[in-house]
């Protein structure tokens, strides 16, 4: 049964991808169709998809137009009298008027076509395309587009009928040293207005960030700690680091306290008690459940849960939850265990610091990016991985200062091939040792070490990292820094190392990171890749940074299948039907390093992974849902209004998408293709009518748009060469069409390229 009830859930996918895709598609051609008939042109096919080479599933005549369905599902044609997309094409429906012309007595004097061709139209069939005046022609052309906005308005207003639910514009965590962190935003600020206009969902932002790398304005509401709300005004710049596919600000949605009917603990399991795993096995799609309390204190939403469980950081905590209704709902109590972090036993080198909370202390006391912390409270051996819940206990312990020992950055203004070291003067701060002071710094003495105590601010909440993100940074909203993590050795915990494997030192750089028997992490992309044995990320420091391997892979890696023993791998070489026993190696999930000394000498060394006992998950491994706001039209009046609004929405967002990428804003990489289009409808058509009605709105405004740019074969092109003929009273030259015709042709199937190589992982996308 669960066989057949998979084969029908994808079967129902397959048919609901093919019947959207086919509705743009035959809406598009309808237009034209319309249009041509309705201007008296005679219309000779009408096929979706493309029957090249005559190839087609099946055809049929009804009047004088052909319909069918071709063999190549690339989009559809209408096929007029007289019309034709290669204009050197269009010769030979001249050449044919002017025999007819001339054989009905209208030529002129010299025996030739009377030009222009389109002030003569006589001399065409009356049911020819190029008979009619330019503005039927470009009602034609431009139709299709009419089409594919209506079919979008349609479907949006259908999805706004049944009711749509979206993200509620609210900030549930904000990635360390990103733009959001940097300007002061925090969990559970509510965004109101961007840039003016109302924040409608939390989608609105990205879709202002695709716009350009600009300063956006956020009006938010905050809750202070008495309850009160305060309204702020913060101005974000969005920003696109290297490897990044588009810009961004670095905040993520807001969680409820509702628990997703799908929980997946994976390899964190183990730590829950079983009287925990049946209390959590009890949530369905059909029998919801609510966290209400955290150790007997009520929690409100979610940055109360978190400051809650958070005061307990590796400890064991007792969740009470409420399955049901909140009248008809019981109440259970389960322990909620504290996982600890995957780690390796290697402590890596402390990075620079990468950015400064806006009106922090560290702020005040001129702690700059570039500077590097050497130590924390006297501490100099400490884990720059781990240093973000180092600081969350001195917080829980009622700490109010840490005491820092800062090296300064060099002077950011001296040329890079500066040697300040030697009797040589650096051209911008005049000075030739590293211990004068430079001007340009405000009085800062280069590479000095200076020892700071800065305050601590009672803030508990961890930041999170980004998915889309391979280069993000740690950070302490307590302390108000973030920081990198060099990818060279610190030290290493020999106690911990496997036997017969060559000990790294202190200076030794990272070049590559695998997880020996691992499954498959990402696909293919420009910074790892499925090996033999493993997943191996390489380019490190470069594309992906050490945090996002360790602290948010190595914590997501399983273990792949059993490999086959040398009995059983020589048997199947061997081709023998009946192979000995398997003696099948058991795995065991391991960190492979490539390491490279400082004399440029590279090893490999084997590395066991650990449960950390000081370092610990920080959201307790249970999935919540997304804090949603439904917007349902009580009229058909609405939700043609409210469809129209998003139609609008999503055309104006093509228009940005696209602008961003001829200026370098969103990388070509971010781009969809065919095969990419499918997955996605594909998906989102089990997710329910909602979602599928508003994809297919997104697909429409994109489809209108797309086929308006000023690209010769697209229907913007032809409008490009109609309006010319409307304001010179001629065609333009043909060869001058001709050329943009086949360049534009040229354009069209390197895009289709480009994005379908990107879809199979041809091209790495990241």
């Amino acid at each position: 049964m669960e066989i057949l009830a998979a084969i029908g859930t994808v079967s129902y996918g397959v048919l609901l991808v093919i019947l959207g895709l086919n509705a743009v598609i035959l809406v598009h051609e309808l237009g034209h169709f319309l249009v041509a008939r309705w201007c008296g042109v005679r219309v000779e096919k009408f096929y979706i998809w493309f029957d090249f080479w005559g190839l087609k599933f099946f055809k049929f005549k009804w009047g004088e137009t052909e319909y069918g369905l071709g063999l190549f599902p690339l989009g559809g044609y209408v096929k007029m009298l007289g019309q034709e997309d290669n204009p050197g094409a269009i010769q030979a429906e001249i050449e044919r008027a002017k025999l007819q012309a001339e054989t009905e007595g209208l030529a002129d004097e010299t025996g030739g076509l009377t030009p222009p061709a389109h002030a003569q139209p006589a001399i065409f069939s009356p049911e020819s395309y190029l008979s009619k005046s330019v503005p039927q022609r470009l009602a034609i052309i431009v139709a299709g587009v009419v089409m594919n906005f209506l079919f979008a308005i349609v479907c949006a207003a259908g999805a706004y009928w049944i009711g749509v639910q979206e993200r509620t514009p609210a900030v549930g965590n904000v990635i360390p040293g990103s733009p959001a962190w940097e300007a002061g935003l925090q969990p559970g600020d509510r965004i109101t207005h961007i840039d003016g206009s109302v924040a409608r969902a939390f989608g609105d932002v990205r879709k202002r960030m695709i716009g350009g790398n600009r300063t956006i304005q956020l009006s938010i509401e905050r809750q202070s700690e008495e309850g009160e709300s305060e309204s702020l005004n913060i101005a974000v710049s969005p920003l696109r680091r290297s490897g990044d596919l588009m810009p961004n600000i670095g905040i993520l949605s807001l969680p409820t306290l509702e628990l997703f009917h799908q929980q997946r603990l994976g390899h964190w399991e183990p730590y829950y008690s079983d009287e925990t795993l049946d209390v959590l096995r009890k949530v369905t799609e059909f029998n919801p459940m609510w966290l209400e309390k955290v150790d007997g204190q009520p929690v409100n939403n979610y940055v109360e849960y978190q400051e809650a469980q958070l005061r307990k950081i590796g400890q064991s905590i007792t969740g009470t939850f409420r399955i049901g209704q909140p009248i008809t709902g019981t109440f259970v109590d389960a322990e909620i265990p504290a996982v600890p972090m995957r780690a390796i036993p290697v402590r890596f080198k402390m990075g620079a610091i990468t950015s400064v909370l806006s009106g922090s202390d560290a702020e005040k006391q001129g702690i700059q990016a570039g500077d590097t912390i050497l130590s924390v409270d006297g501490d100099a051996g400490f884990d720059p991985l781990k240093l973000p819940q180092i600081l969350l206990r001195k917080v829980n312990e009622y700490q109010t200062t840490v005491e820092l020992v800062v090296k300064k950055a060099d002077c950011k203004h001296c040329c890079e091939n500066c040697d300040r070291g030697s009797n040589e003067r650096c051209k911008y701060c005049n000075n030739t040792s590293v211990e004068e002071r430079c001007s340009h710094c405000d009085n800062r003495v280069i590479g000095e070490e200076q020892t700071l105590t800065l305050a601590l601010a009672p803030v508990r909440l961890l930041s999170d990292f980004s998915e889309f993100s391979m280069r993000d940074s740690l950070g302490s909203t307590a302390l108000g820094l973030a920081w990198g993590v060099d990818p060279v050795i610190a030290d290493v915990d020999e106690s911990e190392w496997l036997p017969g494997q060559p000990v790294p030192v202190a200076g030794d750089r990272v070049v590559s990171v695998e997880f020996v028997n691992c499954a498959r992490l990402l696909i293919t992309n420009s910074f790892s890749r499925e090996t033999d044995t493993g997943f191996l990320f390489h380019s490190i420091g470069e594309r992906v940074d050490l945090p996002y391997i360790f602290t948010y892979m190595l914590q997501r890696a399983s273990l792949g299948e059993k490999r086959p023993g040398i009995l059983r791998r020589m048997s199947d070489a061997l081709g023998l039907s009946t192979p000995p026993e398997d003696d099948g190696e058991e795995k065991i999930l391991f960190v492979r390093l490539v390491l490279e000394s400082p004399d440029e000498r590279t090893k490999i060394v084997d590395l066991p992974i650990l449960e950390a006992t000081d370092w610990f998950q920080q959201d307790r491994g249970f999935s919540l849902k997304s804090e949603l706001i439904e917007y349902q039209a009580q009229s058909i009046g609405e939700a043609l209004v409210l469809g129209t609004v998003r139609t609008v929405d999503y055309t104006l967002l093509v228009y940005r998408s696209v602008n961003s990428l001829i200026n370098g804003t969103v990388s070509p990489r971010a781009l969809n293709g065919p095969v990419g289009i499918v997955e996605i409808l594909y998906r989102i058509a089990l997710s329910g009518w909602v979602e599928f009605l508003i994809l297919l709105c997104l697909i429409g405004a994109n489809l209108a748009v797309i086929n308006l740019l000023p690209i010769p074969p697209l229907d913007g092109g032809h409008v490009v060469f109609l309006t010319y003929e409307g304001i010179f009273g001629r065609p333009p030259n043909e060869l001058v069409q001709v050329i943009l015709s086949y360049a534009g042709l040229l354009l069209i199937f390197a895009l289709m390229v480009w994005t379908v190589s990107l879809d199979l992982a041809c091209i790495p996308r990241w």
